[in-house]
């Protein structure tokens, strides 16, 4: 099946669309999928090509089976959330490969466009290119006076995460920073775990990051962050400690 799929907060406050995500603006669900899902995916088995479903769900449960991922910030444990599900087309797999090989040349231009779209970024904002470290762009705002991060230093840091179009779509605030242990996996994406190496404690800094080095060519699981999107995070080092202390 091939899906557009939205979700939105119960006010209706739209927080992810296919449609408006870039590549592939679609979602796909082999049958096998939807048969083994316990929520309201498996309903979709029931439906026809042209069908639009409405559906209310629990935000932390659906996130937990369809993303994998924990809560986005602006949603609570007990949050419901509404999703809209219209079925574009039913195909056999003679039809979905041809799909995806359209899919792929378009995903060629995606690479191209963001390389275009991140170099106006830096231009208009007159960002020199000496700021470009391991691909990267690392702009101070403020200083800081405390210890440098060092190799597994464990940091404590609040940030924000824009597009390059200013859309906000992650913040950690400084009330319930983030705390990790630089090197261990899977903690913040490789950009990010990169430009916070050259912060020290009290500093303030912009990360310019592309998508190979951020979320890929797949975009977040979570959908939030689109496939091919380059991103920023305005990062403040609140503390940096020996991880042996």
């Amino acid at each position: 099946m091939e899906l557009f799929v939205n979700y939105s907060k119960m006010n209706d406050s739209l927080f992810w669309d296919s449609r408006d995500n870039g590549f592939p603006f679609s979602v796909f669900m082999p049958f096998d999928t939807l048969k083994k899902n316990a929520g309201y995916e498996k309903i979709l088995l029931k439906a026809n090509e042209g069908d639009s479903l409405n559906f209310i769900v629990p935000a932390k449960e659906t996130f937990k089976q369809i993303f994998h991922k924990p809560l986005p910030f602006f949603l609570h444990d007990t949050d419901m959330i509404k999703v809209k599900v219209r079925i574009v087309s039913i195909m056999n797999t003679d039809q979905f490969a041809e799909k995806q090989k359209k899919l792929t040349e378009y995903r060629k231009d995606l690479d191209i466009q963001e390389q275009v779209n991140l170099l106006q970024y830096v231009t208009s904002h007159n960002i020199p290119t000496s700021s470009k470290q391991d691909n990267v762009y690392f702009v101070p705002e403020e200083k800081g006076s405390g210890p440098e991060v060092k190799e597994h230093s464990v940091v404590s840091i609040a940030y924000q995460g824009y597009f390059l179009n200013g859309h906000l779509f992650a913040s950690v605030s400084a009330s319930n920073p983030l705390q990790f242990k630089l090197g261990d996996t899977a903690q913040v994406i490789t950009g990010l775990e990169i430009g916070i190496k050259k912060m020290r404690e009290g500093e303030k800094a912009k990360i310019i990051i592309p998508s190979q080095l951020a979320f890929g060519d797949n975009g977040s699981s979570s959908g939030i962050v689109p496939p091919f999107t380059s991103v920023i995070y305005e990062v403040t080092m609140l503390k940096v400690s020996d991880p042996g202390k």
